[in-house]
């Protein structure tokens, strides 16, 4: 069964290179090494990914036709130095960093928004029992009230801050569906060639 053998020949490609089957899944591109276990044992059917072989073939430093089957010497064509292997693994790594910098900065960014739209929900609440305190005291003083001094200016303050929250609560939901619009934007996988 070809999985079988391709998954044999990644393992033992894998052990030869010293790789834990954690780190050589993070390497190739997976977040766990559940994935790399399946073809490793043959277990993946017949449908092991193609970018699999070729990063593998890359990561361990052997041909891809060993991999495949069609031959048994694991040497590659051109002889691929130490260094740039190396520098290889050094890029994917730092790549593998600045992806965890980059979900730690985006949490962040997104308690920080979570804080924001307590406030402005609390703000919306607040403005909106002002409104009702102002409805109900001009309710009871229907005569005096126009004789209020500085009542017409609370009730100008009272609605232009219930206008700002409407604004607010308004941005605010433009801000939630234009982050699930980007959260939902299908992202390329970035394909590296090493020649």
């Amino acid at each position: 069964m070809l999985a079988r053998q391709v998954g044999d020949r990644l393992r033992e490609a894998r052990e030869m290179q010293g790789y834990s089957q954690v780190k050589a899944a993070q390497l190739l591109g997976y977040a766990n090494s559940a994935k790399l276990a399946k073809i490793e044992l043959g277990n993946y059917s017949s449908q092991i990914p193609l970018w699999v072989v070729k990063r593998a073939a890359l990561l361990y430093d052997v041909s891809v036709d060993y991999l495949l089957g069609n031959t048994e010497s694991m040497e590659i064509g051109e002889k691929r130095s130490h260094a740039a292997r190396d520098a290889i693994i050094l890029m994917r790594e730092e790549w593998e960093r600045q992806r965890w910098r980059d979900m730690i900065a985006t949490r962040q960014v997104q308690e920080r928004v979570e804080a924001v739209e307590e406030l402005v929900n609390l703000m919306s609440k607040q403005v909106g029992e002002a409104c009702e305190a102002l409805s109900r005291v001009e309710e009871l003083n229907p005569r005096r009230w126009e004789n209020v001094k500085g009542g017409s200016r609370l009730q100008s303050a009272v609605e232009r801050a219930a206008a700002t929250g409407r604004t607010a609560d308004a941005k605010l939901k433009r801000l939630h569906r234009d982050a699930r619009s980007a959260a939902g934007a299908v992202q390329p996988e970035l394909e590296l060639v090493y020649t």
